[in-house]
């Protein structure tokens, strides 16, 4: 079923635009509850490592992305971390406008 027809279906499920939003508007605020818990998760994982070199995150992806920091497997782990990180905090910006 493609979403289009998903939206449909509830629409017509549901008998006012009020209740529709409604319900549409207690999804987004589960999937925004949900993001922020796994944004917690990777800000905890984050800090061990800056912890462990001294360094933020935002300076190491820097220093890494520019060759700076070398082949470690631990910064090729804290990068990708960081880009998760990076990319939950814009989903849940997005989600926070619209909700």
């Amino acid at each position: 079923m493609t979403t289009v027809a998903v939206y449909e279906a509830l629409k017509d499920a549901y008998h006012n635009e009020d209740q529709l939003k409604q319900a549409l508007g207690k999804l987004l605020q589960f999937k925004l509850e949900d993001e922020r818990r796994r944004l917690i998760e990777y800000e905890r994982d984050l800090r061990i490592f800056e912890e462990q070199y001294e360094m933020d995150s935002a300076e190491m992806n820097e220093k890494f992305e520019s060759g700076d920091l070398g082949d470690a497997m631990d910064f090729f782990e804290w990068s990708g971390l960081y880009e998760i990180y990076l990319y939950l905090r814009d989903k849940i910006e997005r989600l926070e406008r619209v909700s």
